[in-house]
């Protein structure tokens, strides 16, 4: 969703706009207004105006970054509609799928989406008919008598059902975690399992990389400032490293609270720091601000060490000089 507002500011800021009414005859179109008249077939364009409304047909794909996107009763765009834009209302029809970030988004009756239907909202309605699933993120969704959706329709947020009809049911989004509910006797030994695991695997990673590890609590003061850059990326690009990281962050963690002891050790640092983030996890916020905190450290060392590997890697194939003398 920020994607698409940031590409819409952009857009407005970069682009200058007019008033007056759009033509739509050319693949790109700046303007107050874009009409697609009544009998009219355009080909598939976008646009960048502050409404874009389509009354005929546009043959192809209609992306528009607009306040308010309309595709009336009768109108028709034969590929997929994607608008971010203020409002997006479709009573007419699509051929392939329709994707909305907007403040309101529509399929009003007798509209019609071809494909799949998704939308970020602050509401949703769905009066219309959508041939495959529909998905929306919204603060209010509203699936109205008339509404029809031929496959699931997932959602997040509140769900005001009036009647419409929904082939293979309708479910929030939170009936589809993988986890188990961490309530009741499951959850204590889910939360045992985690914990182990997470002692196992921090055991194997410290057996494998000694060295790595002790590098790590005594550099993760200095270059903490480095290493998180470093981790906001592995977070987008390596999603593994957050399980990986987590459990170095746990280590360091204990590494730190033993210095202020006379016992050292890489495995009693591990074993250490991985219960204490478990009871501290047991405090709302707080737990939370620790654990991802701990997360970025382990994330950034992780990062830390594939950065000196790579210098070295890139060391060893470096030219050596030579002596002509």
């Amino acid at each position: 969703m920020r994607q698409g507002l940031v590409v819409a500011l952009v857009v407005a800021l970069v682009l200058p706009s007019f008033a007056g009414v759009a033509a739509a005859q050319s693949q790109q179109h700046v303007g107050g207004t874009v009409v697609v008249e009544a009998g009219d077939t355009v080909g598939g364009f976008t646009a960048y105006a502050s409404r874009v409304v389509v009354r005929g047909t546009v043959d192809g794909d209609l992306t528009a970054f607009a306040g308010r996107v309309v595709v009336e009763d009768g109108g028709e765009v034969t590929g997929r509609v994607r608008a971010f834009a203020g409002s997006v209302v479709v009573a007419g029809s699509t051929g392939g799928n329709a994707v909305a970030y907007a403040g309101h988004v529509e399929v009003a009756e007798p509209g019609r989406v071809g494909g799949s239907f998704g939308a970020v909202a602050g509401s949703v309605t769905l009066a219309g008919t959508v041939d495959e699933d529909a998905t929306t993120v919204a603060g209010d969704v509203t699936l109205a008598p008339s509404g029809e959706v031929d496959g699931f329709l997932t959602y997040v947020g509140t769900l005001d059902d009036q009647g419409g009809s929904v082939t293979l049911g309708a479910r929030h989004v939170s009936e589809l975690s993988l986890l188990p509910p961490l309530s009741g006797p499951g959850g204590i030994i889910f939360a045992l399992y985690l914990l182990a695991a997470d002692l196992v695997a921090g055991s194997l990673f410290l057996t494998a990389f000694p060295g790595f590890a002790d590098d790590a609590a005594e550099t993760v003061l200095d270059h903490t400032v480095v290493g998180l850059p470093l981790a906001l990326a592995g977070l987008v690009v390596y999603l593994v490293l957050l399980w990986v990281g987590s459990i170095y962050g746990r280590y360091l963690l204990g590494a730190g609270l033993l210095s202020f002891t006379e016992r050292d050790g890489r495995y009693l640092a591990l074993f250490v720091g991985v219960p204490v983030t478990a009871v501290l996890s047991l405090f709302p916020i707080v737990g939370d601000l620790v654990r991802l905190l701990l997360v970025l450290a382990g994330v950034g060392v992780v990062a830390l060490g594939f950065r000196a590997a790579y210098e070295s890697v890139g060391e060893r194939r470096s030219p050596r000089p030579t002596d002509n003398a």
